[in-house]
């Protein structure tokens, strides 16, 4: 079972933007979690936590969004079409570019949200698209259909720049989860009572999941017992 660190966190435009992707919250929540599960393989690591989470939670349906690079929306709709899976797709109002031996090419990029009815679709789905938010694209998973993308100004290393931002409605009971910077943890917002306060959101983790440090402070192996 996994071992991870959990960081306790005050909500706050500056941890929003360093989260990665501008994420913006319409709605009041105080705190988030970061979650980092370790080990040789990160990435494999933290994809397979957050596979055994909500498959312990149980609750359905899923919305996961994750968007791709230039030309490869044909790609996924043919793999969502070809396993069932319900979906939607629109293309980002801001524009991103790269080059190749032909120039430079413009593209809108494309945006996925699936919709999750079961375990056998979320791990066949993790497993085909856990890459795209190891090369920072963005990735998120939410319990309610809450996001949307609203074209803004922000500062990219010191310029400003139009990007598409990612922002959840969480004026109704809601969790998700947005990836971090390279696949290295993610972020757990929640306003449901069983995952607020800390101790709530530790007693709900899967039987099994080790937890080796709780914000500044090392534990000695706190192991989940539960159901």
């Amino acid at each position: 079972m996994s071992e991870i660190w959990i960081e306790d966190k005050r909500i706050s435009k500056e941890l929003l933007d360093e989260s990665g992707h501008h994420v913006r919250l319409h709605g009041e929540l105080d705190k988030a979690y970061y979650v980092n599960a370790h080990g040789e393989d990160y990435i494999e690591e933290n994809k397979n936590f957050l596979l055994t989470f909500f498959i312990h939670q149980n609750k359905y349906p899923l919305f996961v969004t994750f968007v791709v690079y230039d030309e490869q929306d044909e790609e996924y709709i043919t793999f969502l079409n070809q396993n069932n899976i319900e979906f939607s797709l629109h293309y980002l109002e801001e524009k991103r570019s790269y080059y190749d031996l032909l120039g430079r090419h413009r593209y809108h990029p494309p945006c996925f949200t699936a919709k999750i009815h079961d375990p056998d679709k979320l791990a066949l789905l993790l497993n085909e698209t856990y890459w795209l938010p190891s090369q920072n694209e963005f990735y998120a998973i939410s319990y309610s259909d809450n996001l949307v993308f609203e074209l803004g100004e922000v500062i990219e290393w010191g310029r400003k720049r139009k990007r598409s931002i990612p922002t959840f409605n969480i004026d109704a009971e809601t969790t998700f989860i947005t990836i971090f910077h390279d696949g290295a943890g993610f972020f757990i917002f929640s306003n449901e009572d069983k995952f607020v306060p800390l101790e709530k959101f530790i007693s709900n983790l899967p039987k099994g999941t080790v937890i080796t440090q709780i914000n500044d402070q090392m534990v000695d192996d706190e192991k989940i017992d539960g159901d």
